[in-house]
């Protein structure tokens, strides 16, 4: 018995620190990813400069959204800083990572997505163990409370760095990568040419203005944020990120959602929100992140916004560019339609599970119905199937919203067939409403695309193949 104890003991003792030379003793395994790219912005807010900062705060909307060289020419009294990366991360988390940065004159723009991830107090914690890997002083920045999130999620961030460590450090193609960024910390990748939606907008990210948002936790820790950065010389504003009129649901509310923030935050509100509402034509992939065009054009309006906050009256001479053509979308792939009797087609083409189909236990969403290509699925498509326990989607679908699998309480696996996470947009809150223990099983060969991927990352640890 004594050894029996004193060999579990071993194993107790041993299992955390194997895992704790795993996380933090190899080498970095992420510094090539789109995450990757923390370290150099953290050390683009700690560099001397001789100038006050002009420090943009916030998610990809502002890594896609601004371009620096353009801040720098027409604001010549500032250096800008770009240190948005990621909503997923937290906007929270940002701001508790450059609060201690700030100096005397610097201008920060807070720029968070308006969706409800952006706007509350999320951590996302695989994301994050991703991001500081290699640079895991940033730990040291967070708040008490998100130590324990954080400390639960190590074990499999330490079991998935070993692996590449073993195997090969992860690298993605695209856009998603730590060298598309500049120096600047924007990102610039020359691939962001038009946009490729295949409606022109997401429709898993939809855009509301609803009082419920922001909520009251991030409020707290932005006025937080503008009172510390106060103290420290350091002035911050409050600024909408750019917002695909497509995606938009209310927007007849965008005044009245504008008057309830500056009731609940303490920033000024830095311009006039309704510019920030853009055409679908200058944006790339999400509803949020710009092309190269709608990038020209964003930071135009942001410059005159600045300007107006400082009272300079100079004129902003950039010349627009035309709006790019959308990118030329094709059904990927085509596959069986052997459960086709089993779905119903609306007239704009998404389908719902009918009556005899509510009575399987597993169904493959048809490649197509009655000669019509399936691409759309909506948020009713599998609603109280409570028989389902495993799902099918074919490469043809393009986008998964947000609910899609509420009330399927048998549900055990949803296979994906779509090899490149990038044709298959994926809200925020898929698997609401689905067991805890539900998996998502991948393409062969698609695991690190799928983990690494900008929207699908947040899923990781649902995924097997």
């Amino acid at each position: 018995m004594k050894k029996i104890i004193a060999s579990m003991l071993g194993v107790f003792i041993a299992v955390p620190l194997l895992l704790a030379v795993w996380g933090f003793a190899l080498p970095a395994q992420y510094s090539s990813t789109f995450l990757g790219e923390l370290p150099a912005k953290r050390a683009l807010l700690a560099a001397e400069n001789n100038k006050p900062r002009l420090i943009l705060v916030g998610g990809s909307a502002a890594a896609f959204g601004v371009d620096s060289t353009l801040l720098a020419k027409e604001l010549p009294d500032y250096h800008p800083v770009n240190f948005g990366l990621y909503a997923a991360l937290g906007t929270r988390v940002m701001l508790d990572l450059s609060i201690n940065e700030l100096r005397a004159g610097d201008i920060v723009i807070v720029m968070p997505e308006q969706q409800q991830q952006a706007l509350s107090d999320t951590v996302g914690v695989t994301a994050l163990w991703q991001a500081v890997d290699g640079d895991f002083s940033a730990l040291g920045c967070l708040h008490a409370r998100d130590f324990g999130p954080m400390l639960g999620s190590f074990p499999r961030f330490a079991a998935a760095k070993f692996r590449y460590f073993l195997t090969g450090a992860p690298e993605t193609d695209g856009v998603y990568r730590r060298d598309s960024f500049n120096a600047a910390g924007d990102l610039a990748s020359p691939l962001c040419k038009a946009n490729i939606m295949p409606e022109g907008y997401d429709p898993t990210m939809p855009i509301r203005f609803d009082t419920a948002l922001p909520e009251a936790a991030f409020c707290a820790a932005l006025n937080d944020y503008t009172a510390r950065a106060a103290d420290a010389g350091a002035t911050v504003y409050y600024h909408f990120p750019p917002m695909n009129a497509l995606a938009v649901a209310n927007e007849d509310q965008l005044n009245a959602y504008a008057a309830h923030l500056q009731q609940v935050i303490t920033a000024p509100l830095a311009g006039d929100p309704r510019a920030c509402v853009m055409e679908s034509g200058w944006f790339y992939d999400t509803n949020f992140h710009l092309n190269a065009a709608g990038r020209t054009v964003f930071t135009k309006q942001l410059i005159r916004d600045i300007k107006a906050m400082l009272g300079d009256t100079t004129a902003t001479e950039i010349a627009l560019p035309a709006m790019p053509e959308p990118a030329a979308n094709t059904v990927a792939g085509s596959g069986s339609s052997t459960d086709a009797a089993y779905f119903t087609m609306a007239e704009d083409g998404s389908v719902t599970v009918n009556a005899a189909g509510r009575a399987r236990r597993s169904l493959t969403v048809p490649a197509e119905i009655n000669g019509r290509a399936v691409t759309r699925l909506c948020t009713e498509t599998f609603r109280g199937c409570t028989a389902l326990e495993e799902v099918t989607i074919q490469s043809a679908v393009t986008a998964l919203p947000d609910g899609l699998f509420a009330d399927c309480p048998a549900l055990h696996t949803i296979i994906l067939t779509q090899p490149d996470p990038a044709r298959l947009q994926v809200g925020q809150d898929l698997l609401a409403g689905a067991p805890a223990a539900c998996r998502i099983q991948l393409p062969d060969g698609s695991y690190t695309a799928y983990c690494l991927q900008y929207s699908w990352s947040a899923y990781a640890d649902r995924f097997c193949t």
